[in-house]
Order: C-alpha cells, then structure tokens, then sequence
C-alpha cells in the first residue's frame, strides 16, 4: 500500500511522507484502489522492485530496502558502485581501465583497482602510523527547518548524540520495523529516508561515505553528495540531512 502526502508526493509511509518528510494525517490515499479526479476514475500503477518486491519511492533510481537499481536493473552489489578517478592512484592511466558511465564521467573498475600495483610481499605493504577513529556526532539545529508545520514538530531541546564508526559499515538512517530496517545510527528527523546515507571503513583505516539514493538528498560541506559513489571523508566534515539534522565528524581517542 502507498499513500499521497497533502503536498501530492507518492508515499510509502502512512506516518510521515518518505519524499518530503510532513505528516500524513487524514489525507491518506490508498494506491491500491484507483483515484477520482472530477469524478474520472485515473488508475495508478505501482512499480515493485524486481528483487524485494518494495515500492518504487516516487522514481527513485534505488530500492529503499534492498538497494536494487532501477535505471541498469541490477541488483546492489559491491561490484556495482562507482568509484571517482580522482580517488585512484595516477600511474593508473590505460584507456582499457575506463569504462564510460552515461551518468558520471570516466570511471575505473574496482576489479581493476584491486588487480594494479599488488606488492609482491607484505614489506612493501605500508600501514598508518596510527589508526582513525571518527564519532558521528547528531545535532539538532531547527535553523535549517523551512516547512512551518515541521517547528512544530521538530525537538530543539534533544541534547547532542554521539555514534562510533566501530563497525566495517555503518547504517545511518530512520528506524522502520514494518521494513526490517534498523540502522546503526538512528535519525529522529521525519526528511530522512530509512536507508540514507553508509559509513565505511576503508582497509588503509580512513573513512569514506556512500549516499544509498535517499529521497531528500545529503549535504556535505556545503556540496550536494551524489548518490551511488563511494566518498572519502575525515574528521571535521559536516552533513546536513532531513528536516533538521546537522552531523559532524570528530576524532577520537
């Protein structure tokens, strides 16, 4: 079942809009049953994602739930994600390594990375004089609200909150036991998707972040983050998400 917001957005949930992030109240439309406009009924197609059988979030490129990709029509895999050249080694310069992306510009194949320049024994290997450990640190900053029914809404006294990117990944996004979805980092802000954004530990110890295609997007450093590519990241970046939520990275001990 979808419903429509009072803003008209396509929603898969009857609590808070997954687009726009309002609440949903008693202007819930059901998808499953056809609507009438000047009394002509218009029959509304659902699309189903071909691996998990979710909704389709009004176009979204990605499966909210299992990250399936609606443009290539292929299912999330490591192997798909896109890494920038400019994140790669510049010795790596054959034209065979490049594959051409109708979306991004030149791109190389993560197999291919993975195959160039492999040490022939572990002295030639070189580790970080000292390992990165970064906290995600919640704040909840109401100037960055700009619906009026969200001031409402919004919980200007919650006190900061502090997460440790401790595990390999780390799931950043809202709660939702209805989908199984339960992130490591846990957002109270209604304009966050359930899947939005991933922390990932990179083998050299850094950090990088992936935007999993949320419905309302990802601000870092004052930028729009795109989807789908895997992006470095260190202490003192910034992000801000949903309705209300500005989050930052810190070093720790």
């Amino acid at each position: 079942m979808a419903f429509i917001c009072t803003k008209g957005h396509n929603s898969d949930d009857a609590d808070y809009c997954s687009e726009c992030g309002i609440p949903i109240n008693s202007n819930i439309v059901n998808l499953d049953k056809p609507l009438k406009v000047n009394n002509d009924e218009i029959l509304v197609e659902k699309e189903l994602c071909p691996d998990c059988g979710t909704n389709r979030n009004n176009g979204a490129r990605f499966c909210e739930v299992c990250r399936y990709d609606f443009q290539t029509k292929t299912p999330y895999t490591v192997d798909n994600l896109k890494v920038p050249i400019v994140a790669v080694d510049q010795q790596i310069n054959s034209s065979d390594n490049m594959v051409e992306d109708k979306v991004d510009d030149k791109v190389i194949d993560p197999a291919l990375i993975l195959k160039s320049e492999e040490p022939e024994n572990l002295e030639e290997i070189s580790f970080p004089e000292k390992l990165i450990k970064l906290n995600v640190v919640i704040k909840v900053d109401p100037s960055l609200i700009t619906d009026e029914e969200s001031k409402e809404t919004c919980p200007k006294d919650m006190a900061d909150r502090v997460f440790p990117l401790d595990l390999d990944e780390n799931l950043l996004g809202r709660r939702s036991a209805a989908k199984k979805i339960y992130p490591e980092i846990e957002i109270n802000d209604t304009g966050v998707s359930h899947r939005h954004l991933k922390f990932i530990k990179q083998k050299d110890s850094t950090f990088a972040v992936l935007e999993l295609g949320s419905a309302n997007g990802t601000i870092l450093n004052g930028s729009n983050l795109e989807s789908g590519i895997i992006t470095p990241v260190k202490a003192g970046d910034e992000f801000i998400i949903g309705m209300w939520t500005r989050i930052e990275l810190c070093e720790r001990d």
